[in-house]
């Protein structure tokens, strides 16, 4: 059974599990404590970081959060936070399932507002199919070969 449940601190450790499974191609060895540091400040309270689970296994993370303007965007706008899925567990479709949730939830909580995301090359291609637009590129931003794709659902 799948279900999806909010982020506790008990769960940190699973949770920087699943982001290793995911580096070097998702994520650079220098994002490794950023993420640390958004699992100890943030998840709990700036926004709603959810969890798949999987048979009592956490399988995919990620959340939204309100955003201020930014150098991408202007105006606030809802920004999806920290969203992965354990490297053994990609193309079995919790990506779509998470991604189509935080989106439900952003349009719950703060309708009306512009949805964003920052990812890289090897997954914007998933996020144009669910209406994700390209906005800016930046090469090397995450980490080297690391490029930031910064897209804006098209509404």
């Amino acid at each position: 059974m799948t279900t999806i449940k909010l982020y506790s601190p008990e769960t940190k450790s699973r949770l920087l599990e699943i982001f290793k499974s995911n580096m070097p191609l998702y994520f650079a060895d220098e994002e490794v404590a950023l993420f640390d540091a958004f699992l100890d400040r943030d998840a709990s309270v700036r926004g709603p970081y959810s969890l798949i689970v999987k048979d009592d296994k956490i399988v995919a993370c990620g959340g939204i959060a309100l955003n201020q303007p930014t150098k991408y965007t202007n105006e606030p706008h809802v920004i999806m936070t920290w969203g992965m899925v354990d490297n053994k567990h990609h193309k079995e479709g919790y990506g779509k399932a998470l991604l189509l949730h935080r989106i439900q939830q952003a349009k719950e909580m703060y309708p009306g507002i512009k949805i964003a995301l920052g990812t890289s090359q090897h997954t914007w291609q998933f996020f144009e199919k669910y209406g994700f637009k390209t906005v800016y590129y930046e090469k090397d931003h995450w980490g080297k070969d690391l490029d930031l794709y910064q897209m804006e659902l098209v509404q």
